[in-house]
């Protein structure tokens, strides 16, 4: 006879400057909580707002999954439904759902200002200048142009690393940059080696990397199936485009069997990249649209 499982109800907000970006939020959300039993819910309290998801996570694992959800990036808060007769507290948030008064009682909640001084705008990077002198640089986002910044927010580099790497895994960042990605590894005692061609980085990506190389993401010098996954932003401009689907190729190659790679890259990029990931047999997990600030990028997610 089959046993009762005890599902839980999980509502989770989005962070106000992700809300519409659901798709990408859920699938961080399920890889976060891998192997605990969590799925995807079709509907939950609060559906008449935007920003809203839900998933269901199995009574006995609950903590579990609830220790993991406390590096969210697209998400701020999760709340757990309850009978509003069981649940006790000035934080609890009670609301109407299929005819009926529920609890929503707060498990997690992270807003944007809790980390904002780890923004990149806020932290300090160890540059080489350009008259050879290293020096400590507040806010140090790579070009000036608005397709050459390489400095992600906390939210898209957790966004990348939750959908790639589980903790105790070796991960690469392909195109380091200011070293986002590889912060937001190391938070969660993921293992992470930065790469990068501006050999100008090299101070600053050594601070926050297990091990930095400088290098070419077109022909990574590192053996076949080295690494558990590969987490990247690469550069959106055109004239990289080229380098960006070799370094897909790259990346299939140097990740094991069952790895993960997720990408945010340039909508202007998307089909082209797709077509990479097929060449390379990776098997597609997440391809949704999200809009930064009025740029709109591609966020994927591959299993090799």
């Amino acid at each position: 006879m089959p046993t009762h499982v005890d599902q839980r109800l999980l509502v989770l907000r989005l962070r106000p400057s992700r809300r519409k970006a659901r798709d990408s939020a859920l699938a961080e959300t399920l890889a976060l909580v891998r192997g605990l039993g969590a799925s995807a819910a079709r509907g939950g309290p609060l559906s008449e707002l935007t920003g809203i998801a839900w998933v269901t996570v199995p009574g006995q694992t609950l903590d579990a999954a609830l220790s993991r959800l406390r590096t969210l990036g697209y998400v701020e808060s999760v709340h757990l439904v309850t009978d509003r007769h069981e649940a006790h507290g000035a934080a609890v948030e009670v609301t109407r759902w299929r005819g009926r008064e529920v609890a929503l009682v707060p498990l997690y909640h992270e807003p944007e200002q809790s980390f904002r001084e780890r923004a990149p705008d806020r932290r300090k990077f160890l540059l080489e200048c350009a008259d050879g002198v290293v020096r400590p640089i507040t806010g140090y986002r790579g070009g000036s142009e608005a397709l050459e910044h390489r400095a992600l927010p906390v939210v898209d580099a957790r966004l990348l690393v939750n959908l790639a790497a589980r903790e105790g895994e070796r991960l690469l960042d392909p195109f380091a940059g200011a070293g986002a990605v590889i912060i937001a590894a190391r938070e969660r005692g993921i293992s992470a080696v930065s790469l990068d061609f501006d050999r100008a980085l090299r101070f600053g990506l050594r601070e926050f990397a297990s091990c930095h190389v400088i290098g070419d993401a077109r022909a990574l010098p590192f053996a076949d199936r080295s690494f558990d996954a590969v987490a990247s932003e690469p550069p959106y401009h055109q004239s990289a485009l080229q380098t960006v689907l070799l370094s897909i190729t790259e990346a299939a190659r140097v990740v094991r069997l069952g790895g993960r790679i997720a990408l945010l890259a340039a909508e202007s990029q998307a089909s082209q990249i797709r077509e990479a990931a097929a060449r390379a047999r990776l098997m597609p997990e997440l391809d949704s649209r999200i809009d930064r600030k009025g740029t709109w990028v591609q966020v994927f997610c591959w299993t090799r």
